[in-house]
């Protein structure tokens, strides 16, 4: 039998017994992957929740995910009122406009735009399977100095986020743009 492969045998309905093939991962050589390539729980830490919660009550950001930071100050700054359109021009893995897009109650606009075309599709998907979809969130890949582009073609806003730092899935994902 291939160290790949391992058959057993499961009960089925009727009693039966019915042979089913079970396909491991693949494994890297040594103790510890070594590219960014081989992290397979990076690429869909959604799958492993047991994982994320044991390195968050560590106090620690799960590998592939970030965690916003002053969210609760910055709603509370904002005052986002339902019916308001505004901008968040460093979207990233999109925790500050999650909470933006629940102030506005399904009445507003919010523009995310950044310039990371994988995080962006991972992040709209994301916020789509909440009920925020393109009537309320348009995501654009812009980088958020040519932030005028978007008030140029939407009119003006009545806020704007700019979240200016270090983002941990680009450190975790060497790969350059």
């Amino acid at each position: 039998m291939d160290n790949q492969e391992k058959h057993s045998l499961i009960p089925s309905a009727g009693d039966r017994q019915e042979e089913r093939t079970h396909k491991r991962r693949v494994r890297y050589s040594g103790a510890y992957p070594r590219h960014f390539n081989e992290k397979y729980k990076e690429h869909q830490p959604e799958k492993y929740g047991d994982t994320i919660e044991k390195v968050m009550k560590k106090g620690s950001t799960p590998a592939g995910m970030h965690i916003s930071i002053c969210v609760k100050e910055i709603i509370e700054f904002f005052r986002i009122q339902p019916g308001q359109r505004g901008i968040d021009a460093t979207l990233g893995y999109g925790g500050h406009t999650l909470e933006m897009l629940k102030c506005l109650e399904g009445r507003g606009h919010i523009y995310g735009l950044d310039v990371d075309p994988i995080e962006s599709e991972k992040t709209r998907e994301r916020l789509a399977g909440k009920g925020y979809g393109p009537e309320i969130l348009t995501v654009r890949l812009l980088n958020f100095a040519n932030i005028d582009e978007v008030a140029k073609e939407h009119g003006p806003v009545d806020f704007v986020l700019a979240d200016l730092g270090v983002s941990s899935m680009q450190i975790d994902n060497p790969e350059p743009l």
